[in-house]
């Protein structure tokens, strides 16, 4: 799978706000059950945007109910509701930032070395510098999720901020506790097992400078 994220002349303010004229331009994707690839009752789409200060990215979930009560930075956010984005800036599938965000608007931000044979070394960042909002809508069950990655959290890139045509790894997840006792584990790109931490099934998210405003 590639994405192609396309470049913004100027800064989107995070507010929560998807319908924006910027993400209403933005290519969507729908996220499947990560195991078997099937669509999901309640749909989930992540959209990306960048420019030469962020990456953006963008969450549309539906939802019958929500679980999360967390609030704190780096807290365990994957046990409750939670979409999350998986980033590798140099594309050797062993080192990649996992930033998760729940409908409650608390931020996990670690730094990941994965050997790729079974051992997982999460390091969690210190200073919060994801700028996040969250807007729930109770009445429609559907809440939306913005966030603003600043490219100098990125060290191991090729070129920060990217060139265009610079293509880095990605795969964006949400775990959706609406049914209860049976979850649902969403990805962009299926990793066929409930394990979001399997490098070999990112995809593409390549940087291009098609404009949108």
């Amino acid at each position: 799978m590639r994405y192609k994220c396309r470049k913004i002349s100027n800064k989107l303010i995070i507010n929560g706000n998807l319908r924006k004229a910027q993400w209403e331009a933005a290519e969507g994707i729908r996220l499947v059950d990560t195991v078997t690839g099937l669509e999901s009752n309640n749909q989930t789409i992540a959209k990306f945007l960048w420019n030469d200060t962020f990456l953006y990215v963008g969450f549309y979930c539906r939802y019958e109910q929500i679980s999360a009560t967390m609030s704190g930075f780096n807290e365990k956010l994957y046990e409750e509701d939670v979409v999350e984005v998986f980033i590798d800036d140099n594309s050797d599938r062993r080192t990649y930032m996992e930033i998760e965000v729940n409908p409650l608007n608390a931020v996990l931000h670690y730094y990941i070395q994965n050997d790729l044979a079974g051992t997982i070394l999460q390091y969690a960042r210190v200073n919060n510098n994801i700028i996040s909002a969250v807007i729930q809508d109770q009445e429609e069950k559907e809440f939306m999720v913005e966030l603003a990655i600043p490219f100098t959290e990125f060290i191991t890139a090729s070129s920060i901020p990217p060139e265009t045509g610079d293509i880095w790894l990605f795969n964006a997840y949400r775990i959706n506790n609406s049914f209860g006792d049976d979850v649902e584990y969403l990805a962009c790109s299926p990793t066929g097992m409930i394990n979001f931490h399997i490098p070999n099934c990112f995809g593409e998210l390549e940087y291009t400078n098609i404009p949108i405003l």
